[in-house]
């Protein structure tokens, strides 16, 4: 009966593209999401961490110990839509690095670290436009287009509403349950980044990304007449 009290309570979230503001302050949210017990704010609580824009903290680790990482956590992640979507989540974000390092001058694909079932097959086809997966995933193609135009709005905004939507999914297929809470939740965290996203922050945020994935990984990117536009 939680969730049929808590969820007509959750303040309306319309368009990401068209928010303006959030209908109430995170801590007023913070605050409904109080009626739920320990262990669903706990499970919240993961899921943000796991789905964060930005990373804070971790910028030390190697990828293969994010990777690790978020292995761990997401196998804590006990209801099995949330857990679902942001495996779906976190293996979009490793093809679009896949993308990044490859234009940043990784020309092999053999020590790439990235999460999920399809990492091999980046691998095996790093020379391919779109690893071989253009088919399954549709959504690649318009995200290697901005890469390639170094447009990252338009690539950071692609990224937001493909993940918007499928939290927005969940929440109408889970109706009234933790699954469509978590999701609702997950989507304000997007709001939220959005509303105070700017183009520069992204800028050094994926650059910075890059940079120390590859030196870490022994691949420095090559100088910009060799890869071209840089982005």
């Amino acid at each position: 009966m939680l969730y049929y009290t808590l969820i007509p309570a959750l303040p309306w979230l319309g368009a990401l593209d068209k928010l303006r503001e959030l209908p109430c302050s995170t801590l007023k949210l913070e605050q409904r999401l109080s009626m739920l017990d320990d262990g669903d704010r706990e499970q919240i609580g993961r899921a943000l961490r796991l789905c964060q824009r930005e990373r804070t903290g971790d910028e030390a680790y190697s990828d293969a110990d994010e990777i690790a990482h978020w292995q761990q956590e997401l196998a804590q992640i006990r209801d099995p839509a949330l857990a679902r979507v942001i495996g779906e989540h976190l293996q979009a974000r490793t093809l679009v690095a896949a993308l990044r390092y490859r234009r940043a001058g990784q020309s092999e694909g053999g020590s790439f670290q990235g999460f999920g079932p399809l990492v091999w097959l980046v691998r095996r086809n790093w020379q391919l436009p779109l690893f071989g997966l253009e088919r399954r995933f549709r959504w690649l193609e318009r995200v290697n287009t901005a890469l390639q135009a170094g447009e990252i709005r338009r690539l950071e905004q692609l990224l937001l509403e493909r993940f918007w939507q499928r939290l927005l999914q969940v929440e109408q297929e889970q109706g009234f349950s933790f699954a469509a809470v978590a999701a609702y939740r997950l989507r304000w965290a997007l709001a939220e980044y959005r509303l105070r996203w700017q183009e520069e922050a992204a800028q050094l945020y994926f650059d910075r990304l890059v940079d120390g994935a590859l030196e870490r990984s022994g691949h420095p990117r090559l100088p910009l007449e060799s890869t071209g536009r840089e982005v």
